[in-house]
């Protein structure tokens, strides 16, 4: 309660009001300050002009009563507590006050007793509530209002970053343009910066806002960290730094956290590393912190990520993992970045149930050292943590006649395109698919329509269904189709144990691509005489984003055939036939004509006829008027709520495929309520509609 509680005394007896004003004066504790007037115009007038804490109304005022006077003050939009006054109880009037807003109902002859005092304290303690309500509303609608902004500035943002990166793609990919390769490639790099930066503002706006949920699996850490260390070599090598990843202990096999987000913490500690060290080495140390045992808490999983790069000094540690924090010296060195990488760390960290913190050495490097809460490990075994073995590059040549059919068994999609790159430098159709099921239904559905894979490259441990298990099911439809064992393990005897399983051969992650090539060599179909020198270099460098064999999943999870040919003039007549052969009506909804105009020659590349309209009406239009096998749209439309727009194109076209393509993230319950089949964030490229198109 205030110090000074001002009251407001709507009162036309002046008796009244001396007894009022003299009982107030007397108080002591609290001190009250009372203004009279004598009717609601002056009550509005004084409300106007000055802050009350409360008002104290007569019932009958002349020609208006209390009620009259509340409608006044209500329209007027004043929100102080008020108590009515009358000389006599009447339940009914008492009734019909509190209706009309009032905060209580007194008798004047109670105004020298305790209960006019309470009934003061009361209306000011729900006067104080109401506030804390309202003050809370106006954050709620402030939360909205920047989440609303975040979510236009995302999609008004990626709309253009979707033409510069789209555009400076298909110049990429203009055997014409050659002499500008370097400067495209710094136009590319430098959009896809951009990128990076809008997904770490948005990333840093879902996490303020406590909307970012985390996706909690079982994940095999071995194989995990090799597909992190196969990823990341590379960016490392260009530098000529090493990277390293080593256990200090046992590890258990297998851990209960969420891959995406751990993954993501990981990826940004050794890219930042990669970015500060000009030479020497990078180490990622893996160690299980054993809690004590009488305490009963679960031991931690701790990484750390040690550089040898410029470090910082002691005085700006304290507030490297603030939001928009970056060392002066270190921007003034151009490294760039809005400084939100280290605080998403933090924040992921904290979700994943550990801690971070940071060591460095001002010009010798800087360790950041992070716990996880693994899960529950107590029922397995650790074991040492075992990774491929990555060959050394070896300047020969390596012969790549072959042709034929290969599926890919992944769930990491980078992992899949690695493997992609290296099988697009022969003549083989290649096919993806995420898990042992959706294999299965390919291997199935390529037989039915008589075109049989002639090779299987299958991860080992992969979510729905393993790789063992896959293998066991496909050998029990009586498909004797070759099986490579694609595995990060490398335990002694595991070799044997996977051949007893059936498996045709097996090689080990990171995959050397000598090895890949042997294997391809072995079990696929010599094909027109191709040779490629030195597949290591020419493959190492080709951008991850950007893979040389796009992928292709129906919505149905089966994956097929995305032909690649590493030569569009001299193969231009087989190209042509693919292209018939998955040739698709395409039906374009987007208002924006630049990006309109980009999903339009992405789609003519990938060999399909493209219908493009510019807003809902004329979109349905061309929906009743003709037939399409996939819809693409935008979610931001000028006559159409893109969800409405969505349902109205899936009721006049109910067999196409039907993608949403969009600046927004698309509600996933939405999307399932209409029947949307999936959905591309804003910017897209042509592997982007490849994998959803064809």
């Amino acid at each position: 309660m205030s110090e000074v509680i001002k009251i407001l005394l709507v009162e036309d007896d002046e008796d009244d009001y001396f007894l009022t004003s003299d009982y107030l004066e007397r108080c002591e504790s609290p001190k009250f300050e009372l203004t009279w007037v004598t009717n609601s115009l002056d009550a509005v007038e004084a409300l106007k002009t000055e802050n009350f804490d409360l008002c104290l109304l007569d019932y009958l005022l002349g020609a208006e009563n209390a009620i009259d006077v509340l409608a006044v003050l209500k329209s007027n939009q004043f929100s102080l507590p008020v108590v009515i006054l009358t000389g006599q109880s009447d339940v009914t009037v008492d009734e019909m006050v509190m209706r009309a807003g009032a905060a209580d109902y007194l008798q004047k002859s109670e105004i020298e007793s305790p209960r006019f005092m309470r009934t003061i304290r009361y209306a000011m303690v729900r006067r104080d509530i109401e506030n804390e309500r309202i003050e809370r509303n106006k954050v709620e609608q402030k939360n909205k209002a920047k989440d609303k902004f975040l979510a236009h500035l995302g999609h008004e943002l990626r709309t253009p970053l979707t033409s510069i990166l789209g555009y400076t793609e298909l110049l990429i990919d203009d055997a014409r343009n050659s002499p500008f390769q370097q400067e495209l490639s710094i136009i590319h790099s430098n959009g896809k910066h951009l990128l990076s930066l809008l997904n770490d503002l948005l990333d840093m706006s879902r996490i303020m806002a406590e909307k970012l949920e985390l996706n909690i699996k079982e994940v095999n850490l071995s194989a995990f960290l090799t597909d992190i260390h196969s990823l990341m070599r590379l960016n490392a090598k260009d530098k000529g730094l090493s990277l390293n990843v080593i256990s200090k202990t046992k590890v258990p096999e297998f851990i209960q956290t969420d891959p995406t987000r751990l993954r993501q913490v990981l990826l940004n500690l050794i890219s930042n590393a990669v970015k500060f060290t000009d030479k020497g080495s990078i180490t990622l140390t893996i160690s299980l912190d054993q809690h004590d045992e009488a305490n009963k808490q679960s031991p931690l999983l701790r990484f750390s990520v040690d550089d040898t790069g410029i470090g910082m000094p002691p005085d700006k540690l304290a507030n490297i993992f603030q939001p928009f924090e970056q060392i002066e010296d270190v921007m003034r060195a151009n490294h760039g970045g809005a400084g939100l990488g280290l605080a998403i760390c933090k924040e992921l960290v904290t979700k994943l149930g550990g801690d971070i913190h940071v060591t460095s050495r001002l010009g010798e490097g800087s360790t950041f050292t992070f716990d996880i809460n693994p899960g529950n490990i107590s029922s397995q075994p650790n074991v040492e943590l075992t990774l491929g073995q990555i060959q050394p590059v070896e300047s020969s040549s390596i012969d790549l006649n072959v042709t034929g059919r290969v599926l890919i068994v992944d769930d990491l999609r980078e992992i899949r395109r690695l493997t992609g790159h290296i099988v697009s430098q022969s003549k083989a159709d290649i096919s993806y698919a995420e898990n042992g099921v959706k294999a299965l239904e390919a291997v199935l559905q390529a037989d039915e329509h008589n075109k049989p894979y002639d090779l299987v490259l299958m991860d080992i441990h992969m979510p729905v269904m393993n790789g063992i298990e896959a293998l066991h099911a496909i050998r029990r439809h009586g498909k004797n189709i070759p099986v490579i064992a694609v595995t990060a393990a490398s335990r002694k005897g595991l070799r044997e144990s996977l051949i007893r399983e059936g498996f045709n051969d097996v090689i080990g992650k990171p995959i050397d691509r000598f090895a890949l090539a042997n294997l391809l060599s072995q079990y696929l179909p010599p094909g027109d005489h191709i040779t490629f020198s030195n597949v290591e270099a020419q493959v190492a460098d080709m951008p991850m984003q950007k893979p040389y064999a796009p992928e292709k999943e129906e919505s149905h999870g089966a994956p097929i055939k995305h032909r690649v040919d590493s030569d569009e003039a001299t193969n231009g007549a087989q190209q042509s036939s693919i292209q018939k052969s998955s040739n698709k009506r395409v039906l374009v909804i987007e208002d924006d004509e630049d990006a309109a105009e980009l999903l339009q020659l992405f789609l003519t590349h990938l060999g399909h006829d493209v219908t493009t309209e510019y807003c809902g009406a004329d979109a349905l239009k061309a929906a009743e008027s003709d037939s399409f096998d996939h819809v693409l749209m935008d979610l931001t439309l000028p006559d159409y709520d893109g969800y409405d727009l969505a349902e109205e194109i899936k009721g006049k076209l109910p067999n196409a495929t039907l993608t949403i393509v969009s600046g927004h993230e698309a509600s996933k319950e939405t999307m399932q309520t209409i029947g949307i089949d999936s959905a591309l964030l804003k910017p897209v490229s042509k592997d982007d509609l490849a994998s959803v198109v064809g």
